[in-house]
């Protein structure tokens, strides 16, 4: 049995995060609609995160094991890397759990809408960590050993792994690291605004903000992936980036075009496109700490890919079996790309009973 397709890219890993990513980008989103007018917003909101938060977990989990299986070598050097992003990041899972858990069983009683605030609080931490991380494994020493006056990012030290680090202050201070980080993360929040108007119904279908937001959006973060792919001696990946570009524009056009307005809010698809969209961004990562090390390097033994061949399979199943579920419930039982007219009609029937 060949694991060739494990070494071209690492794509089952990356299919992974992409997924992962989709599922915490869509609870990262609600955060505008939950601060911005909770008790307006409130039902649509519910109605995503009650049904889809455990499902987000669950992927968080799966991109730990598929990592354990299939770069088992990077999980001691990550450990001592990423320690303060990964311990804060489980405290806030932890916490933001918890936060829902009582605004699910208390609504009826108590007003939830301090706890939700604090979940979607939460959430958007978890992701701005999630972010930072990345994008100081993306960007590595590459870039200082460009511009020698930049403190290195990564200090890894292989002899004796509790002397490595991650220099988190010339990230978010030093020139040239700090203007590309910052304009990735601007970039992404101006995209995610214009993508929860969509994705959660808030703006008027005929609303120019979404799309202008998203265009906005898109040219920062672009503009970041380029800095970075030429500072880091290589060229810009344009050619990888279409195809995600593409599919951002696409949804809030759908959504001002009547006949598809539904189609581009309905949860499955929406899924769907943003698991494509991150994987081809991902694709041509096959380095990381700035090109310093090949990710291969990093490789498990054969047996443990056999194992994760079996997992991805399952857990893959798992997956598919879960939206399928989710689009149930969120339809109200049903099948549809209209869920609104779904309630409606279910709302004029109960009234004739």
């Amino acid at each position: 049995m060949s694991f060739s397709y494990l070494d071209a890219n690492g794509v089952v890993l990356k299919i992974v995060i992409a997924a992962m990513v989709a599922f915490l980008f869509s609870e990262f989103i609600a955060i505008f609609p939950i601060f911005s007018n909770y008790e307006k917003h409130k039902t649509v909101v519910l109605k995503h995160i009650v049904p889809i938060w455990e499902i987000t977990g669950t992927m968080i989990v799966f991109f730990v094991v598929e990592l354990e299986l299939i770069y088992s070598g990077i999980i001691p050097i990550a450990s001592y890397l990423f320690i303060p992003v990964i311990g804060t990041f489980v405290v806030l899972l932890i916490l933001r759990n918890v936060a829902i858990i009582y605004a699910e069983f208390i609504w009826k009683k108590v007003d939830s809408k301090p706890l939700m605030m604090f979940y979607s609080g939460a959430t958007f931490l978890m992701v701005i960590g999630f972010v930072t991380a990345i994008a100081a494994l993306l960007v590595g020493n590459s870039v200082s050993t460009a511009i020698p006056s930049l403190p290195p990012l990564l200090h890894i030290n292989l002899a004796n792994l509790s002397k490595s680090y991650i220099d988190y202050w010339a990230l978010l201070t030093a020139p040239v690291y700090s203007a590309v980080y910052w304009e990735f993360l601007f970039g992404a929040l101006f995209i995610a605004f214009g993508m929860s108007q969509v994705f959660y119904r808030t703006a008027k279908r005929t609303s120019y903000v979404p799309l202008l937001t998203i265009i906005f959006g898109l040219f920062l973060s672009v503009n970041a992936w380029n800095v970075v792919a030429t500072l880091a001696g290589g060229k810009f990946i344009g050619d990888y980036m279409i195809l995600p570009v593409i599919i951002t524009l696409a949804v809030p056009l759908l959504y001002m075009y009547k006949p598809t307005t539904q189609f581009a809010s309905y949860k499955p698809f929406w899924f769907l496109a943003m698991v494509i969209a991150v994987l081809f961004l991902e694709l041509p990562i096959t380095r990381i700490a700035g090109g310093a090390f090949p990710i291969t390097v990093f490789a498990s033994t054969n047996s443990m890919q056999i194992a994760n061949f079996w997992l991805s399979i399952i857990g893959g199943i798992i997956f598919l079996l879960l939206m399928i579920m989710y689009a149930y419930v969120y339809n109200n039982g049903r099948f549809s790309f209209n869920p609104e007219k779904i309630e409606k009609a279910e709302l004029d029937k109960s009234q004739k009973n």
